[in-house]
């Protein structure tokens, strides 16, 4: 796992004359693999490619643990009572944690390490999912979808930030392994749930593996000796010591150097989450009208769709910096929701799968290749915290957009909703490709 050094630059330094700082109960010291002193206790010195691989697989269990209810929200409305208001309520309590959150502890993780905030998110996360395999009503619900964006909030900033570090080399790389197990994540969370959701007791069995899964993952994260590739400190050097107001929440600031790609970036990763999180809340009921089944797959199926050609986007075809080829990726996005809409209207299944397919795939174009500047133009020692800023845009879209398109499926129709919701979408993709088209 990277870490970095317990405080960052500027910061004030604690001298330890004729200590290590294994020795002062403090994180330890990083060091290249071949200069770390391990205890007999201790820490396993994992190669770098099995330190990409757990941060990944966090990131990904994480995501797909915040999605995994997607197929789960029918079977709550009938044995609940609840409404479509209730189902995208339950969605944004999620992100309405997590912003906050994100916003207030962005900056932890380039002070006390990448792990010491991956670990106890992974674990919140396992306490989340117990909550909501045991619910009992809406409020019981709605405290296991806070824990979990506590615990994304807590791991997204410091996640994309380890790749980098582990990655210093490949930072286009990294950033594609950060979008595609973000997306990737989001797009499996459905499938992963509607596939377990037959079994004895469908509200129990999805959540129960998924803390499993995150309680196994735990163990090689705790033993991992925490150190940065290449990082090499005197040893005359003083040791760095955080203390307590250097963990005091900080304004969000945008960067000081690529500023307008880090716009454009948070711009369209708004739109996409918007885009994605109507396609989460209201895909099981909208493919329900549509494909006349009630089967959870069926609406998994359709969220997965746009979420993992997004994710196959991103992992498979490189980042361009023409804009003219990222404003026909938001054009394409425009275009497959307008496929949508009128999938529902023409009564033509087909669309709706062709217009998710060509949404989400020419979404991952163009948001991966923004994203991949606009971090490669961030300042190393504030990565996370400019990394986090961004997120927080982002997940901006999965909030009062999706609240918005909740209450007017309640007082028009599901349909109506998701065509307003689609045509605004559409046009603010249009607006976005016009934006890049005139960057210089």
């Amino acid at each position: 796992m990277a870490d970095l050094s317990p405080a960052g630059p500027g910061l004030p330094s604690g001298r330890l004359t004729g200590t290590r700082l294994s020795e002062a109960l403090l994180p330890l010291e990083l060091a290249p693999r071949d200069q770390l002193q391990l205890s007999a206790v201790s820490r396993w010195n994992a190669a770098r490619g099995v330190r990409v691989g757990l941060v990944a697989a966090a990131l990904l269990l994480l995501l797909i643990g915040a999605n995994l209810a997607t197929p789960v929200y029918p079977l709550l409305q009938q044995r609940m009572g609840l409404t479509a208001l209730d189902t995208t309520l339950l969605f944004t309590v999620y992100v309405f944690v997590l912003i906050p959150v994100l916003a207030a502890v962005g900056h932890w993780s380039d002070l006390l390490g990448r792990r010491a905030l991956i670990l106890p998110a992974i674990l919140l996360a396992a306490g989340g999912d117990a909550l909501f395999a045991t619910a009992h009503g809406f409020g019981q619900l709605a405290a296991g979808r806070a824990i979990q964006g506590v615990a994304v909030a807590l791991s997204t900033g410091a996640a994309g930030a380890a790749l980098s570090d582990l990655l210093p080399d490949h930072q286009t790389l990294a950033a594609k392994l950060t979008l595609a197990c973000s997306a990737g994540g989001v797009a499996l969370g459905p499938i992963v749930g509607a596939s377990l959701v037959t079994g004895r007791d469908p509200l129990l069995t999805p959540f129960l593996v998924h803390a499993v899964a995150l309680l196994v993952l735990c163990v090689p994260l705790a033993v991992v000796h925490p150190r940065l590739p290449g990082a090499r400190r005197h040893p005359a050097e003083p040791p760095r010591i955080t203390t307590p107001p250097h963990l005091k929440p900080r304004k969000l600031a945008l960067p000081a150097q690529g500023r307008r790609m880090f716009l454009l970036a948070a711009g369209t990763g708004f739109l996409s989450y918007a885009v994605f999180g109507v396609f989460l809340s209201l895909a099981p009921a909208f493919s329900a009208q549509l494909l006349h089944t009630r089967a959870p797959m069926a609406g998994a199926v359709v969220a997965a769709l746009l979420l993992g050609s997004s994710a196959g986007a991103q992992l498979l075809i490189p980042p361009t910096s023409s804009p003219r080829l990222i404003a026909l990726g938001l054009t394409g996005l425009a275009a497959g929701l307008t496929l949508v809409v009128l999938a529902a209207y023409a009564h033509l299944p087909a669309l709706l799968f062709v217009g998710s397919v060509l949404g989400g795939a020419c979404q991952g174009i163009a948001f991966r290749s923004l994203f991949t500047t606009a971090i490669a133009a961030m300042d190393p020692a504030k990565r996370a915290s400019e990394m986090s800023a961004l997120w927080v845009i982002v997940y901006l879209g999965s909030s009062a957009p999706i609240v918005a398109v909740g209450a007017l499926a309640r007082s028009y129709g599901l349909l109506p909703a998701v065509s307003g919701f689609a045509a605004v979408a559409a046009t603010a993709c249009l607006a976005l490709a016009g934006a890049v088209l005139r960057r210089r």
